[in-house]
């Protein structure tokens, strides 16, 4: 229900943008410019393709705001593709803009395209800086296709996204400058002024005040760093009144710890431990640059918590009995269900797939899990390449599900691991008959 509520009140917002457009064009002084000459009719599609462009920006500062009302209603990671993909429509959005007001005013003056162009840039104000912005969002798209991103670290891939931002404040001036839809219309223009503000400050809000007002009343700060295996540590998160911080189990938080070195990056790690007042557990495999630094952290280094975020929880999870597949340090957010599962208890089995033994992080912990849940909570280890391992051995595979879990359609699955591995698993799943609501995923990507 949140989630058609949310769609609606999108929806209202698109129809008040482009209705106000539709009456702006066919209630002109000079006639029904739809229905004008064909380089009336540029300028209208291309007003158009503007308005719904500038829309689409507010739209993604949205979906980034890391709001917890829209985690709610969508889901993080259902939030993180949607802005993705809307990255495409919107870049294409400004270039169908620029062209069609281009060849507008070009047929208006008599005048060829490149002609034009150098006009807008020497003698319109405000249109040089909305021609930068367009170009700013242009190469953020680029860094973002595949073939570039794989080549970038992950704090690179970050610090292009800012460009979104720096795009915004080159193109606004623009809007209210050569807008006539702006000047003529003062009921548009005060709403969509508001618009503007009450966007920025919901994103100023979800990414910065409220992180800040929880470091102020719960004190977060590394309290102590534990190594889990040779390539795993544990960062403890201690604080004042962390009964008050409303967590559930297989949810994540964004943390930036301020600290040299760590202050200006910002990353997401769930958490590995039921959140129940004691300190917040994140247990982080060193994987790139940020995360090999992380075991340096010092006790007392004050911690920005952001969050917490995400779906993938019991909540989500209607059958009786449940399957949890985790792969690698994707066993994060499964062991703090594992937790939250003996607590309930609820039949559970738990399959976790690594290379070797000495990969196994939480290995002692999931025992005592499995022995305190009476039965309840199974855990199998699968490992792929350790010829000395006796128990399974091999992957995570259909034939291997179809063995273990004999009664596969009768529970809920949750995922977690490297994003092919879910995706086989996922295929297995559905073709063992587990339908698709039964099997929940995340991925986050900030």
């Amino acid at each position: 229900m949140n989630r058609i509520w949310g769609a609606l009140f999108v929806g209202i917002q698109v129809l008040a943008v482009a209705g106000a457009w539709f009456w702006f064009q066919t209630h002109h002084p000079m006639g029904n410019l739809l229905t004008g000459d064909a380089e009336v009719r540029l300028l209208a599609w291309g007003k158009l393709a503007g308005l719904l462009a500038a829309f689409l920006i507010l739209f993604q500062f949205v979906l980034i705001s890391r709001s917890r009302t829209a985690d709610r209603i969508c889901g993080f990671d259902r939030l993180a593709r949607v802005h993705h993909t809307l990255g495409f429509s919107l870049v294409a959005l400004l270039v169908l803009h620029s062209v069609l007001i281009t060849l507008g005013h070009a047929k208006q003056a008599d005048v060829g395209y490149l002609v034009q162009l150098a006009d807008f840039w020497m003698n319109w104000r405000g249109l040089a800086m909305a021609t930068d912005g367009t170009a700013l969002m242009v190469m953020a798209l680029i860094i973002s296709t595949p073939v570039f991103r794989s080549r970038l670290k992950y704090e690179e891939w970050h610090f292009s996204h800012l460009f979104l931002y720096v795009a915004f404040v080159l193109i606004f001036p623009h809007q209210v400058i050569a807008g006539s839809d702006f000047a003529d219309h003062s009921v548009f223009r005060w709403y969509w002024y508001a618009l503007n503000v009450g966007v920025l400050a919901f994103l100023a809000y979800g990414r910065a005040v409220r992180p800040l007002l929880l470091l102020r009343r719960h004190r977060f700060a590394v309290e102590r760093v534990e190594a889990e295996t040779d390539d795993a540590v544990s960062i403890n998160i201690g604080g004042r009144d962390l009964t008050a911080f409303r967590a559930e189990a297989g949810q994540f938080v964004i943390v930036r710890f301020l600290a040299d070195g760590f202050r200006w990056e910002a990353h997401p790690f769930s958490l590995s431990r039921a959140p129940n007042g004691k300190p917040l557990r994140l247990t982080i495999k060193r994987l790139g640059a940020f995360t090999r630094r992380v075991p340096e952290l010092k006790p007392s280094t004050p911690v920005l918590v952001d969050g917490p975020h995400g779906r993938l929880t019991l909540r989500a999870c209607k059958s009786k009995k449940l399957l949890l597949i985790a792969g690698g340090i994707g066993i994060t957010p499964l062991r703090a269900i594992a937790e939250e599962v003996v607590l309930s208890g609820r039949d559970a089995l738990l399959v976790y797939g690594n290379r070797t033994a000495q990969e196994i992080v939480f290995r002692d912990e999931l025992d005592v899990l499995a022995t305190a849940s009476g039965g309840r909570l199974r855990v199998i280890h699968v490992l792929s390449n350790d010829p000395s391992w006796t128990g399974e051995r091999g992957r995570v595979d259909r034939a291997r599900l179809s063995r273990l879990v004999p009664d596969i359609r009768e529970r809920d699955a949750i995922l977690c691991g490297p994003p092919a591995m879910m995706a086989s698993v996922t295929h297995a799943l559905k073709e063992l008959g587990m339908p698709s609501p039964h099997i929940h995923s995340e991925r986050f990507a900030i």
